[in-house]
C-alpha cells in the first residue's frame, strides 16, 4: 500500500532546530557583549566542532526524541533532546578557562529567554505551548596544538511539545 496523508501533523524535532538556529545566531552576540565585550561572536554554526577550523564555534544537533500518542489518538507528546556544541581557543589557558564559561552563560541565558514564537515559528494551530530548560552544562578536556589551546562545551536543551 502506498504511503497517505499522515495522520498528524507532527514535525517533531524538525520543528523546531531551525528555529532555535535561528534565534541562536541572531541573539548570542547580544548576550555575549553584555557579559564580555572584548569576546568575539561566533564565526561558524554549521560545521560540528569536533571538525571545525574557525573558532568560536557553534553547533546544534539532535541526541534522540521521545514521543507519546495519546489513548485517543488526538495529539502527540514529544520530548526531544538538543545538544548545542561550542568550541573556542586561545594562547592563555587560564583565559581560555574562564572564557568557555562566559560563552556557555551566553547561550544559555539566550536559550532560557527564547520566546514561543522564537522556538515554534510562531506556528501555534496545530502545537500547544512547547516547556524547554537547558539541564545540563558540560565541558571539555583543554586540548594543545603547539601553542593554541582550544576548549569545548555542550549545553543540553530538552524541549517537551504537545502536537495535533
Amino acid at each position: 500500500m502506498a504511503f497517505v496523508t499522515p495522520t498528524y501533523a507532527a514535525e517533531f524535532a524538525l520543528r523546531l532546530i531551525d528555529n532555535i538556529q535561528t534565534y541562536i545566531e541572531a541573539s548570542t552576540g547580544t548576550a555575549l557583549t553584555l557579559i564580555d565585550s572584548t569576546l568575539d561572536d561566533f564565526v561558524d554554526f554549521r560545521t560540528p566542532t569536533p571538525i571545525i577550523l574557525n573558532f568560536p564555534a557553534l553547533f546544534i544537533s539532535t541526541s534522540g526524541s521521545s514521543i507519546t500518542q495519546s489513548d485517543d489518538d488526538s495529539y502527540l507528546t514529544g520530548q526531544h533532546e538538543f545538544y548545542i556544541d561550542l568550541a573556542i581557543d586561545g594562547k592563555d589557558t587560564y583565559t581560555l578557562e574562564r572564557n568557555i564559561l562566559k560563552y556557555v552563560l551566553a547561550i544559555d541565558q539566550c536559550l532560557r529567554t527564547m520566546a514561543v514564537s522564537d522556538l515554534t515559528g510562531g506556528v501555534t494551530s496545530a502545537i500547544g505551548h512547547p516547556v524547554w530548560e537547558v539541564t545540563e552544562h558540560q565541558y571539555g578536556v583543554l586540548r594543545q596544538e603547539d601553542t593554541i589551546y582550544r576548549k569545548d562545551a555542550r549545553l543540553v536543551l530538552i524541549v517537551q511539545l504537545l502536537e495535533r
